[in-house]
């Protein structure tokens, strides 16, 4: 079905079957954005991925600010809390597709691609993005439309992979920070212990961060022990407590405080709202 909310976007909407399959395109298309264009999310019921043709934006998730330009690419992760509008004189051309499913959070979380917002540099990417818009407008069944979209889709978290892994433009001690912070987000870091994976000063380290990955590092650290708090309220059995102690917070009661101010509602609410299937959310509509 096509249609959209803003007269400066061409998309085509794919209703869910009753039962959630593994992998659904809610919606794809192309946004010439124009003074009319906002989006805000409370609490995304999709995954949505875009590429800037031209352009820029100011973007937020959560409480992180980010400017996605020409030859960006942006993964919003379903569930979060978003809002993004184009810089009204040099407002953004965009491609995106919206996911749903199952087996989408999973497939992002498998290709390390779970922790970040914003990709770089991109531009080899957007054939991939065109490639779905050009199959989501065949007159063929869903389903059929669907399993080449997975495809497409598989291939552009394979490349977005692949161009993190062989990024050369990012200088090694940003990624050391990256590497630590990867790999200590379960523990309770300082702004200090993560400028010391590099030995600098903490205006250095952020200034340095910042400048490659558009946020900075302790904000980064914050946002990865969310994600991943939110993954295990989605995913396990775990009480919160039990999801405190394991990302290395110094109580439950602090865990759940920098929950609530985050995501705007309690751990336990997000628990219950995530049973709930809400319905489909567009590119450019709610």
């Amino acid at each position: 079905m096509k249609g959209s909310a803003f007269k400066c976007e061409e998309a085509y909407y794919f209703l869910l079957p009753d039962q959630a399959p593994p992998f659904w395109v809610s919606n794809a298309g192309i946004t010439n954005c124009d003074e009319t264009y906002l989006m805000k999310r409370e609490f995304s019921s999709t995954t949505v991925i875009e590429y800037i043709y031209s352009g820029t934006g100011t973007l937020w998730v959560e409480q992180n600010e980010y400017h996605p330009s020409a030859g960006d690419i942006y993964i919003l992760p379903e569930h979060s809390k978003h809002t993004y509008y184009p810089d009204p004189k040099n407002p953004w051309k965009k491609i995106f597709v919206n996911l749903r499913g199952t087996a989408v959070s999973g497939l992002i979380q498998a290709f390390g691609l779970h922790q970040r917002i914003l990709y770089h540099q991109c531009g080899e990417m957007a054939p991939i993005f065109e490639k779905i818009f050009e199959i989501v407008q065949m007159e063929s069944p869903a389903e059929t439309i669907m399993d080449e979209c997975a495809m497409q889709i598989m291939k552009l978290l394979i490349s977005l992979h692949r161009h993190e892994m062989n990024n050369p433009d990012i200088p090694n001690e940003v990624q050391t920070i990256r590497r630590f912070i990867d790999s200590n987000y379960f523990k309770n870091l300082t702004m200090g212990d993560i400028s010391t994976s590099i030995y600098r000063s903490n205006d250095y380290t952020k200034k340095r961060f910042k400048q490659y990955y558009g946020t900075t590092p302790y904000a980064y650290y914050l946002d990865l022990k969310l994600m991943h708090a939110k993954y295990m309220l989605r995913r396990t059995n775990l009480s919160v407590k039990q999801i405190a102690d394991r990302l290395g917070y110094k109580s439950d009661r602090y865990f759940s405080r920098r929950f609530k101010e985050s995501v705007g509602m309690t751990a336990t609410q997000y628990r219950r709202l995530n049973t709930v299937t809400g319905p489909g959310s567009g590119g450019g509509s709610e």
